[in-house]
């Protein structure tokens, strides 16, 4: 090429390109674009973006991420997690889990004591029958509330059910490593303080000895007797109550459900967390039975619902709540 640019264009194009690229670029940019691209790239990224977007996305990844968030989730999870967590929590709550988890979610570090409260009314051993069942002891043997070859003094497999169901959860709330002592109080038509504040061992040896009574179902007795025995408790542990009941109370005759539900108000008061459990077959009754339970005895309004059969199946959800609870220090004000 010449060694400085004519002043003026040549009038006609040249035969063929020149041998080598010129050292500087054109002063200013041409009409047409080239037909052919550079031999390299330019040295600099241009200042701005073009003006519509390539056909072809880039080879490699930008070095920076875009100025701000996308307002939109991508429509599918990525394959693998980002590097870093992200700055602020997600606008939604997540869904509910489906299935419960297989452990419990709250750590068992809390002191407590738990009063349990056994029902021994006749519509535990009665079969339907009506039956207050107060002849299922050893005078009068082969009685119709004695059943499935039980010993007079536990009477039916259902009582026998409740019995193995509270020492097995007792058991595994007395290996928790904290400090704990169990109180039982059994109710028919009259209540009975089986045991003050004890070991869950000493417990579960006082659950052995407990003889089916029969009678009626005097819950506001049960919930102010399981609150005597907690009235002593050391400050620095959670009080708690476990109401084990197959109905509706009765006694007093003239409104029972007024009475239960002052003696609860009364326990919640002394910031006593009461847990109901109800042991019911689906009938006429049992909705008013839950929603009885549910709003005016629960501390929280949770009932646990059972039939004598499925006892068992209660005992992690249980074991759950009443950790937890014993984790909480809230204190029940009647608001």
């Amino acid at each position: 090429p010449t060694a400085s640019p004519s002043k003026m264009p040549s009038q006609f194009p040249t035969s063929a390109p020149s041998k080598a690229p010129s050292d500087q670029p054109t002063a200013s940019p041409s009409k047409r674009p080239s037909q052919y691209p550079t031999s390299a790239p330019s040295k600099a990224p241009s200042d701005q973006p073009t003006q519509f977007p390539t056909l072809e996305p880039s080879l490699e990844p930008t070095p920076n991420p875009t100025p701000e968030p996308t307002f939109e989730p991508t429509l599918e999870p990525t394959s693998k997690p980002t590097q870093q967590p992200t700055t602020k929590p997600t606008f939604q709550p997540t869904r509910l889990t489906e299935a419960p988890t297989l452990k419990p979610t709250c750590p068992g570090e809390g002191n407590f004591n738990l009063c349990i409260a056994i029902d021994m009314s006749g519509s535990v051993c009665n079969g339907d029958s009506n039956s207050v069942c107060l002849d299922c002891d050893s005078e009068r043997p082969f009685t119709s509330c004695n059943s499935g070859g039980e010993k007079l003094s536990i009477c039916c497999p259902n009582f026998s059910n409740m019995l193995e169901f509270t020492k097995d959860l007792i058991t595994e709330l007395g290996e928790l490593p904290t400090d704990q002592d169990f109180s039982l109080v059994h109710f028919g038509t009259d209540v009975t303080i089986a045991s003050t504040l004890e070991s869950w061992r000493q417990a579960i040896k006082t659950i052995n000895q407990l003889k089916y009574t029969g009678g009626q179902t005097n819950l506001a007795g049960a919930i102010s007797s399981c609150q005597l025995t907690l009235d002593q408790s050391p400050p620095d542990r959670k009080n708690l109550m476990l109401i084990i009941t197959d109905g509706a109370p009765s006694v007093p005759a003239v409104n029972a459900g007024g009475a239960a539900t002052t003696a609860a108000l009364n326990a919640k008061l002394q910031d006593t967390f009461i847990i109901p459990v109800l042991i019911e077959e689906p009938n006429s009754l049992y909705g008013q039975e839950v929603s009885f339970l549910t709003n005016n005895i629960s501390s929280d309004g949770k009932v646990f619902v059972s039939d004598f059969d499925g006892l068992k199946n209660l005992q992690d959800s249980l074991f759950e709540q009443v950790t937890c609870q014993a984790n909480a220090n809230d204190i029940y004000t009647g608001e």
